[in-house]
């Protein structure tokens, strides 16, 4: 068979092939846009739980990763528990090897001592253990709340059992609401008597959102409005109770003046101004620290609380949403509803595993489109194989003699282009 026939056989044999197998190249064109599209779906739904991103914002050149403590309703927890779960969790990760310092700040030389006595060594071993501490406070956070209500009054206006976050610690760093006007407030404010509320409460107590500053009534004592929070519209913050009259407070505050209802309190002490501070109470821990191992700040988070399995759920946020998280929440799909321990879980988590589902399911889409993406593949590839009207040597033979006929041609033009400038030079 001459090149011709050869090439011409090959083309057929092509456009037979495709007009045969159009249909099945639709559905490979269907179910890759399908995949793709999904996909992109997916990153953007993903991205919107900012709650759960808080590791990607903490820079830092380390390896970080965020983990949810939630304690059932039937556990007390204060603030001397929250204390001593960040000391732990600290010490826990210096003994993982985790120090906050720079390979060249961690390799000092050794100082060379004549005498020394066993005041002096227990002094500096203190001393040396310091600089670690001080370098890793620096790269951890730490936010804890408990969930209730108060009542509200502003001259002869009042909202009762409005929906109350007593917060402490990192709490808007975790937690970084869109506000309106005003800003958050922090640990470090001495009276602990600013609040945050969201704009529907903001209309319903004031008739504005121009109130920073503005002092309302809680327990019969001030509280200073230090920012308004704008409201997230969606199916899931609808549902999660993010949608509700919610104020942000201190939590002790909370305990103050409210009503507690995520986890078992006690009473107090009774302060200087007559009023009794409940114990207990926080339901939500949230940590973000380095994490050089893959789980090993959920496994340290889970062994510092100090609580039994049954009495606590620990969620590692940084990778909820990666594809192995994802295939976890497809196995135990309709069984993770079936809870065991009483927990109050807070909006930003009922929000979060809405997302899960939506996302597990589109993930379960993009596999059935990926499957048949590879057994149409696969499919073709076969029958191509199967039903082919040329060799491989006959492929090779065709390919060869192309590039025989391609470098005769450039032979010829080189020589055409050396006759035309010989040419060039004898009339001259």
């Amino acid at each position: 068979m001459d090149l011709k026939g050869k090439g011409r056989l090959i083309t057929n044999f092509i456009k037979i092939y495709a007009l045969k197998y159009r249909v099945l190249l639709v559905i490979f064109t269907v179910a890759l846009l399908l995949f793709l599209i999904l996909g992109a779906i997916s990153d953007y739904l993903a991205s919107k739980p900012t709650d759960q991103h808080t590791a990607e914002r903490w820079e830092n050149d380390n390896k970080m990763a965020q983990v949810s403590i939630f304690v059932s309703e039937d556990q007390m927890v204060g603030l001397n528990d929250i204390k001593r779960f960040g000391y732990q969790l600290k010490m826990k990760l210096i003994d993982a090897g985790v120090t906050g310092l720079d390979d060249e700040e961690d390799e000092s030389e050794p100082e060379i001592i004549d005498t020394i006595g066993i005041e002096d060594m227990n002094s500096a071993e203190g001393d040396k253990d310091e600089p670690k501490e001080d370098a890793l406070d620096k790269l951890i956070g730490v936010s804890y709340c408990a969930q209730g209500f108060v009542s509200m009054i502003f001259d002869n206006r009042s909202m009762k059992n409005v929906n109350a976050i007593g917060v402490g610690g990192d709490f808007f760093i975790f937690h970084p609401l869109m506000l309106t006007d005003g800003t958050y407030f922090g640990e470090d404010d001495l009276m602990k008597d600013r609040i945050v509320i969201d704009e529907s409460t903001a209309w319903q107590l004031f008739g504005s959102t121009d109130i920073i500053g503005q002092a309302v009534l809680i327990g019969d004592v001030p509280h200073y409005i230090a920012g308004v929070a704008s409201k997230k519209i969606g199916r899931f913050e609808g549902a999660s109770g993010f949608s509700n009259n919610i104020v942000y407070m201190s939590y002790d505050s909370l305990s103050k003046y409210g009503t507690i209802i995520s986890g078992l309190t006690k009473e107090g002490e009774q302060a200087e101004d007559g009023t009794t501070q409940a114990v207990g109470g926080i339901g939500c821990i949230e940590v973000v620290a380095p994490n050089p191992v893959e789980g090993l700040l959920a496994r340290i988070s889970r062994e510092s609380i100090g609580f039994e399995d049954t009495s606590i759920e620990v969620v590692d946020n940084t990778d909820r949403f990666s594809f192995i998280s994802l295939i976890r929440v497809l196995k135990n799909f309709g069984l993770r509803s079936m809870q065991s321990r009483a927990i109050c879980y807070p909006y930003w988590e009922n929000e979060a595993r809405g997302y899960e589902d939506v996302l597990s399911m589109i993930l379960l889409f993009r596999l059935i489109a990926l499957v048949i993406l590879v057994f149409i593949f696969v499919y073709l590839v076969i029958d191509l194989y199967r039903n082919k009207k040329w060799t491989v040597r006959g492929i090779t033979s065709y390919l060869a003699e192309k590039k025989y006929d391609f470098e005769v041609r450039q032979h010829i033009k080189k020589g055409l282009k050396r006759g035309g400038a010989a040419a060039g030079e004898e009339t001259l």
